[in-house]
């Protein structure tokens, strides 16, 4: 029987006490569309401005991965990282939801 990704729309991995949340589909038209490139940069941009607004508590348990042709957060908290996938799930297969977190949170 195969279990639903709780983490969706990121895979989660996890190596000794440190778990990470992938996101390699980065919806680069959508983006794109504001003047961004969608990279990994800008989805860190979304989520911190997000989570600064929503739970800055979190930011003080993730640390955002550095690669640019997708997305990653690291944390040894794995409670913080399904948060965040569940926040990000509630708009990331709805386009118009999308940018509309794009154009609130996309700002440096």
């Amino acid at each position: 029987m195969k279990h639903a990704n709780a983490y969706q729309p990121f895979f989660l991995s996890s190596l000794q006490r440190v778990h990470t949340l992938t996101l390699n589909d980065l919806k680069w038209t959508a983006f794109e569309a504001h003047d961004f490139l969608g990279d990994g940069e800008d989805w860190a941009l979304v989520i911190e401005n997000m989570l600064l607004e929503k739970n800055p508590e979190i930011l003080k348990k993730i640390k955002f991965g550095k690669e640019r042709d997708m997305f990653c957060i690291s944390s040894e908290d794995k409670d913080a990282l399904h948060e965040i996938a569940e926040m990000v799930a509630e708009f990331y297969e709805d386009r118009a939801l999308l940018e509309e977190q794009i154009e609130k949170y996309a700002k440096y």
